[in-house]
């Protein structure tokens, strides 16, 4: 193999690890986030993790002492909503620039792309069963 060939290969190989480390340490980071979101009165304070999965409830004020149940209830669901959001944004903001153009990281990751629309596009014989 000449050395323009083997200079060629040892780039592309460098390449490759350089984007294999950065896929790794953009999933050590959506894997380990976290978002929390506090009420707009600070009645309550709610942190979820990657998922969406509740990890943390917390009351900064006393606020919520003077709130009916429902009311409370209310607020809650509202901001542990309000954290699952801007968890999944984190995350498709993590994970945008690795994905291919078209595909929603938005959409992917709060559930709502439509993946076998996305994988029938790209793949043929998808659609029918019929992989290459």
């Amino acid at each position: 193999m000449s050395s323009q060939h083997e200079k060629m290969l040892e780039d592309a190989m460098s390449a490759y690890q350089r984007q294999r480390d950065h896929f790794a340490e953009t999933r050590r980071e959506v894997e380990t986030a976290t978002s929390t979101v506090t009420s707009a009165r600070r009645e309550v304070t709610a942190t979820v993790g990657r998922t969406g999965e509740l990890t943390e409830l917390s009351f900064p004020t006393s606020a919520y002492k003077r709130m009916a149940p429902a009311e409370l209830a209310s607020v809650i669901v509202q901001t542990v909503s309000a954290a699952r959001e801007k968890s999944i944004a984190a995350a498709a903001e993590l994970m945008s620039p690795m994905l291919p153009p078209g595909i929603s990281a938005q959409d992917l990751m709060s559930g709502k792309a439509d993946v076998n629309a996305l994988f029938s596009a790209r793949v043929p014989g998808f659609d029918e069963g019929i992989l290459p």
